[in-house]
Order: structure tokens, then sequence, then C-alpha cells
């Protein structure tokens, strides 16, 4: 059950066209490519030959042909900034490696948590990408789901360390949680229920986010990285809230504060989500919303 981690160049050379604006070296307009987020999932793949056949999909041969031409100037810039983000990026591979054992205790409770049997952590490709232009003191990681095959993307600010803690194994695990629960179709069609159910309270909370989305992301977050999870195994911190919460970031925080004897309650009893969880949750939202 190890992690499938991988540091693809194609993918890092993406982000970084996004990143830094370098696609104007090129004269095809390839910036129209990519701010198309199809285009964008298309450049994670397990090879290089498997990304181009994604994006001729996308775009067509002769797509392919005149993006492969504008990548050869992008490349050359591109090289030294490769240098020094791969063996960093080597770095961050052997902390998620080096920490697979704890990591896998999480996994388990969560499986359970979603109610179901037949996950395989390997089989979920981990694509590590660093961020040039990123200041942030924590990773950003965001998953892809689909039927035949789903990965994450884990992006890391060029200049962060490696940290002497476990909130990134969090983080990772968070994204894992999601997948999980599109594997159980039942508790899947409830979340989406209860989000049609309360379609506008939780449209005006999301702002721009689907309703859906911003629920399940409450939902995972009750667990970890900001709940009694994260704590239980990667020692993250559960920061008590009092006040009305803003946004998603302070939201997620705070159900997970209000949750924490609840989902503690869940995880020694064995239970996994139910209608009745999912209650509590809205409950909480519907008390604080402003």
């Amino acid at each position: 059950m190890h992690l499938s981690i991988k540091t693809p160049r194609l993918s890092n050379l993406l982000l970084f066209a996004q990143k830094t604006d370098k696609a104007d070296l090129t004269k095809f307009d390839l910036r129209k490519y990519l701010s198309d987020k199809n285009f964008s999932l298309s450049f994670y793949g397990k090879s290089e030959g498997k990304i181009w056949r994604q994006i001729e999909k996308i775009i067509g041969k002769e797509g392919v042909k005149e993006t492969k031409k504008s990548i050869v100037p992008l490349d050359l810039v591109f090289a030294s900034h490769w240098r020094r983000a791969s063996e960093h990026l080597l770095l961050w591979k052997q902390y998620f490696q080096n920490n697979q054992s704890l990591f896998q205790q999480a996994i388990l409770e969560l499986k359970k948590l979603s109610g179901i049997k037949n996950f395989t952590i390997s089989k979920i490709p981990i694509y590590l990408i660093s961020d040039p232009t990123s200041n942030d003191k924590e990773i950003n990681a965001w998953f892809s789901w689909a039927p035949k095959e789903s990965f994450i993307v884990v992006e890391i600010p060029l200049g962060l360390k490696v940290p002497n803690n476990f909130f990134p194994l969090a983080v990772l695990a968070h994204e894992f949680f999601h997948l999980m629960l599109r594997e159980n179709k039942n508790l899947f069609l409830e979340i989406t229920k209860i989000a049609e159910e309360n379609y506008k309270l939780l449209t005006k909370l999301a702002e721009c986010m689907p309703n859906r989305i911003f629920l399940e992301e409450l939902l995972v977050s009750s667990f970890i990285p900001e709940g009694y999870l994260g704590k239980k195994y990667f020692d993250t911190k559960v920061i008590s809230c009092t006040s009305k919460p803003k946004d998603l970031l302070r939201w997620r925080k705070f159900v997970a504060f209000k949750l924490y004897q609840t989902v503690e309650k869940y995880i020694n009893d064995n239970r996994q989500i139910d209608e009745d969880y999912l209650k509590d949750l809205m409950k909480i939202i519907k008390q604080n919303a402003k």
C-alpha cells in the first residue's frame, strides 16, 4: 500500500509557464490552452507519451505539433529552474515516502469512515509540482476524479523546506478522503442530496464554489487536517473557534472544532459517516451562517 509519487518534468513545465508568463516566449498562442482546465488536467499522466495522447484528444494532432514546437524555446528557460526544482521535489518525495507507515494508519480510519473496503492508495498517482512564484508557508493540494483514473497534485513552493512536522501528510490525507467518499456511491448521493436541499444557504456561503463542493470540504475538514483525525495521527492543532466564520478556511476550522467530540466518538465506535453526521454538520452551518 505504498504511495505512488511522481515528479513529472512535463507537468512541472506547464505550471512554470502558467505561473511565470513564459508562454510569451512562444510564437504559438500557448496561453489560450494554458487557461483551459481540460488542457491543464491533461498535462498529468504516468508518462509523457500518455500526456501527449491526452492533449491530442483536446486540440488534435496539429495542435499537438504546434504545442511541441512552442515548448522548445520555453524549455530552454525552464531547464535552469528544473535543475533546482527537481532536487527540491526529490526531498519532498522522500519526506512522504519516509512517513508512509503513519500515513497508512490514518488511511485505514478514513476507509472505515467512508464505508469502503477496496481502495488501494498505490493506484492513485501523486504528482509533485514545483511552484516557482508562491511564497506560501504550506503546500497546496488538489484532486482530480474520474471513473477510470484519478490523481492528486501537490503544489510545493520552491522555497518551502521539508518540515519537521506531519501537517503535509494530513493535507494529502484530506485529498485522499475526497476520493474515498466517491467510492461509496450511496454516501456520495446523500451528500449531494443534502447540498441540493440546502441549495440557497450553501450557495450564499460558498460564493463562487459549487455548493456541494463547499459542503464536502467542510465534511472532510471536520475530520482532517483541521479536525480530530489530524490531531490523532499528525499532531495538528484543532483551533478553538467561537466567532462565526466568514470564509471557507474559517468554516473548515469552525466545524472541525464544533464536531471534535462527535468525530472522536465515530472513530472510537468504528462508525462510518451517516445521515446523522451530515445532519449534525448542517445544523452547525445553519446556526452560524450570517
